[in-house]
């Protein structure tokens, strides 16, 4: 069962995502030693996750299988206060200083197209994963689908992007379309992103 995640409910998303995300390329990038991506993302996806809470809107499934973190049209630019005041300058500690370049950098460059190709109100797609156990049951569609059914009623389009080649068919499949493939010049990782249009 899907529904709206409350503070109650962040250690369990946070380590579902952390688990989703342990063979991500841009997690990878990250924390390119394993056992520091184990220890440390957790902490990473929580600050993500109270971020989501006080500034969009979180939904996680009842049994811990994953989350979805969605920024509201109108609101979907992080900007240094509201990073500050979600808790996000706590993350260079949290994350250790290089990774936390390294993250930010990589998507300070998906930022630039998500402003030029999403100028609009918008729903945005900030994570979606799924622990790695519970993949292949819907649960990825589930997540999305509280959203998305609000953006067909209204007419709002959604955008996302990803890191993860694996991830392209299944958005597909969900009704997004490509809008840019790209390659973040300093990891040199591939990145997508899509855009839905009810």
């Amino acid at each position: 069962m899907i529904s709206r995640m409350d503070e109650d409910g962040l250690p369990a998303a946070a380590q579902a995502l952390a688990n989703a995300f342990m063979d991500d390329p841009l997690e990878k990038y990250t924390f390119p030693d394993e056992d520091e991506r184990r220890a440390k993302a957790p902490g990473h996806f929580a600050a993500a996750l109270r971020y989501g809470l006080k500034f969009g809107e979180v939904y996680a499934a009842a049994d811990g299988a994953g989350a979805s973190i969605w920024l509201k049209p109108g609101e979907t630019e992080i900007t240094p206060e509201r990073a500050i005041e979600g808790g996000f300058g706590e993350l260079p500690a949290v994350m250790g200083e290089n990774a936390f370049n390294r993250f930010f950098t990589a998507l300070n460059f998906a930022e630039e197209h998500h402003k030029r190709d999403a100028s609009e109100h918008h729903w945005y797609t900030m994570v979606l994963g799924v622990d790695p156990a519970f993949q292949g049951r819907g649960y990825g569609r589930s997540l999305l689908e509280p959203v998305m059914d609000r953006a067909r009623a209204d007419g709002t389009p959604v955008y996302l992007e990803t890191a993860q080649p694996k991830n392209v068919s299944f958005y597909e499949k969900m009704g997004f379309r490509v809008l840019r493939e790209l390659v973040e010049p300093s990891s040199s990782l591939p990145m997508w992103t899509f855009r839905f249009d009810p």
